[in-house]
């Protein structure tokens, strides 16, 4: 397989199906979020703009009225009062959910708008507002990061289907929820996670044990060391709201090292993939039946599952062949969305 680029969701989902990472980060076949994937995007944004509220005013502290644009709610408007009212969230709330409940396949009740203003409000209350970015010192809302890895191993160099040259280092890119300071030299960075709290390529529970070699908070770190390398220490704190709250981990410089061996390790074992292993030969399992538009979908003009259509072209004709009849037209290996 190819591989130009790592972030933790494509890392995870190489444990989770080889398969449906190879339609979705090779042939640019995007899967659809479920329902409550998309709920716990209405939270992320409700988080999201009240960190930049606050960061506005952390920038403006004799601000009466001031504003923030978001991608999706549009202009924000508020004063330090209104900040910190329960109506400013609420609304918030609401406006998040009329947008993404809006533009969404699923369909939405009243229940789920109770669940996502239940969600945002059960993270917000948490130890009398620990985690509230709005009782932070916030350093950086959703930041993104697109590191190239210098190493010597993380070289590649494909030539395409179509003949196109491709060279360059393995490169991590991703989107951190929320970056705050705890004191000088120290900053916490926090997770939200509305999902449980497992592994879902394995069912087994993620104990602090099992989140201190974390792919995503090992991935995370690295990028944070290198984005603010003057701070001398960094918390990790995955706050799952709905199972068992805040998680936080104190790592060192040497889990830099401790990551680059993990990413060393998966980049080769993508790289050197010709042959994308399938959970279920049919497409029985049940990850496969409830979870994997792959699965559930045929391929174009045919009665086959794009999952097994494109098996069996590998099958038959290799790997090289399944990219150039299958890639998903205009895509490009190395995009990465948010």
């Amino acid at each position: 397989m190819l591989v130009s680029y790592i972030r933790s969701s494509s890392y995870n989902n190489y444990d989770y199906c080889q398969q449906q990472y190879f339609l979705n980060y090779n042939l640019g076949h995007p899967t659809t979020s479920g329902k409550k994937a998309q709920m716990g995007t209405i939270v992320h944004k409700v988080m999201e703009s009240l960190a930049r509220c606050k960061l506005k005013l952390q920038q403006h502290p004799k601000g009466r009225t001031l504003s923030v644009n978001d991608d999706a709610l549009g202009k924000i408007t508020f004063s330090p009062k209104k900040l910190y009212s329960d109506e400013f969230v609420n609304k918030l709330v609401d406006d998040s959910f009329n947008h993404y409940s809006s533009s969404d396949t699923h369909t939405y009740s009243d229940r789920d708008y109770k669940d996502c203003n239940k969600w945002s409000w059960m993270a917000l209350d948490y130890n009398e507002g620990q985690f509230d970015p709005r009782n932070r010192k916030i350093v950086a809302p959703e930041p993104h990061f697109d590191i190239e890895i210098k190493e010597p191993w993380a070289s590649y160099n494909y030539t395409l289907p179509d003949g196109t040259e491709m060279k360059g280092n393995l490169a991590i890119k991703g989107t951190i929820d929320l970056v705050t300071e705890v004191s000088d030299g120290v900053i916490e960075v926090v997770d939200w996670k509305t999902g449980k709290r497992i592994n879902w390529a394995t069912g087994e529970e993620k104990t602090y044990e099992k989140l201190q070699t974390d792919p995503q908070l090992l991935l995370y770190y690295y990028a944070i060391s290198s984005l603010f390398p003057d701070y001398d220490q960094t918390i990790m704190t995955i706050f799952y709201i709905k199972d068992g709250g805040p998680f936080s981990l104190c790592f060192e410089k040497s889990d830099r090292d401790l990551f680059l061996d993990m990413l060393r390790t998966r980049f080769y074992q993508i790289k050197n993939n010709k042959n994308p292993k399938l959970i279920s030969q049919n497409q029985s399992h049940w990850k496969c039946t409830k979870l994997c538009d792959f699965a559930k979908n045929n391929w174009p003009g045919t009665d086959k599952t794009m999952c097994q259509y494109v098996h069996e072209i590998v099958q038959k004709d290799g790997i090289d062949e399944a990219i150039k009849q299958c890639t998903k037209e205009d895509f490009s290996l190395g995009y990465y969305s948010a």
